[in-house]
């Protein structure tokens, strides 16, 4: 028995330095070496099995495994490798509560804010990040804003286009009536076939691209990781509105729409999305037809002020509703759907008709 003892408490020991020598520690966030050993050691903790037990000295779980013991270590460099990659963006999406100087010590290092993230990471919230950075993959859901140049006396700018007519004659490069003196006929044959430039002043005309959303509220979108799901969709969709790409409207949803939130600048995004996170669903059935009709009526206000362009909806739901709508319906309009944790082949099949993504079972 004795022996039996001491054998199970050296592999439980190498174990130990295995899990240590495979851990980089200059990974974790600390001032020192014992404050970087200290974050390990807390987001060990927070690993099934890392949790301490009742009694002192008492084996942790985690190191019971002789197979185990690297990759926990690997698992917790790789996590880290994660928080390090996150962007700006990133960053305050996935903990919109944090002001952008809290945590940052005397030598900028953001270590408070990198060991939340990583607990949350550790909580669940990596899968926020795959599935944010995997829509960020698909070439349907990229988001970018119009820059037109209009013709405009008072304009700020100039620019060089080729001649239109001979009325225009008045309006080429001083340097071209040089080529008319030359040549009168070639002079003639490059206003005739548009290779002369004409200088105009002109003015620049933004606009960002209308996102619209839609979330199911239904009381069963509580369910295993529905609510948290479409919160990824919002997120993704938020970071548009940050880098200055796009105006937001989001609305929850179940038989009507709810109340319209907007997202235009970085501030109001992550507000938006502090707001969504801590959002109760607990609504009835849905009627996913009628509230995409109405969203797509109101859609069609938002661009007629004419600040936004190529509007695109998106619906977030669980259900499985027998769905009306037509491409006619969504005429001029982009839609994109997400079946979160359930299937509905009608609603994805439109999607992906009107050139959008449709994806069951997310």
């Amino acid at each position: 028995m004795v022996a039996d003892g001491l054998e199970k408490a050296m592999h439980y020991h190498q174990n130990v330095c295995d899990f240590l020598q495979t851990a980089e520690i200059g990974k974790f966030p600390g001032a020192s070496p014992l404050e970087q050993a200290m974050n390990l050691l807390k987001l060990l903790a927070k690993k099934k099995g890392g949790e301490s037990g009742s009694g002192e000295g008492e084996p942790l779980p985690i190191f019971t495994d002789n197979d185990m013991s690297e990759k926990i270590g690997e698992d917790l460099n790789h996590l880290m490798d994660e928080i390090d990659s996150l962007s700006e963006d990133e960053r305050e999406l996935l903990d919109p509560n944090q002001d952008a100087d809290a945590g940052k010590g005397k030598d900028g290092d953001d270590g408070l804010q990198k060991m939340k993230l990583a607990e949350d990471f550790l909580r669940g919230k990596e899968l926020m990040l795959r599935i944010s950075r995997n829509l960020d993959k698909l070439t349907k859901m990229q988001v970018r804003k119009s820059k037109k140049q209009e013709p405009d006396p008072a304009g700020d700018e100039i620019r060089q286009r080729p001649i239109a007519h001979l009325g225009e004659l008045n309006k080429i490069n001083k340097s071209c009536w040089a080529t008319r003196q030359a040549s009168p006929a070639y002079f003639m044959y490059q206003a005739v076939t548009g290779a002369l430039p004409v200088r105009e002043r002109v003015k620049t005309i933004e606009k960002k691209q209308l996102l619209y959303i839609i979330i199911d509220c239904s009381g069963s979108m509580g369910s295993g990781q529905r609510i948290f799901k479409a919160g990824v969709i919002l997120m993704n969709r938020l970071k548009a509105v940050i880098e200055g790409e796009a105006e937001l409207y989001v609305r929850l949803f179940d038989t009507s729409l709810k109340a319209e939130h907007h997202a235009g600048t970085p501030a109001e995004a992550k507000e938006l999305i502090r707001h969504f996170t801590e959002k109760n669903y607990s609504g009835g059935s849905t009627d996913i037809s009628g509230c995409a009709r109405t969203a797509k009526t109101r859609i069609e206000e938002i661009i007629a002020a004419g600040a936004t362009y190529r509007p695109e909806l998106v619906v977030i739901t669980d259900g499985d509703d027998r769905i009306s709508l037509t491409t006619k319906d969504m005429t001029g309009i982009k839609m994109h759907s997400f079946v979160v944790e359930c299937a509905n082949k009608a609603l994805t099949d439109l999607a992906i008709a009107t050139g959008g993504v449709g994806i069951n079972n997310l």
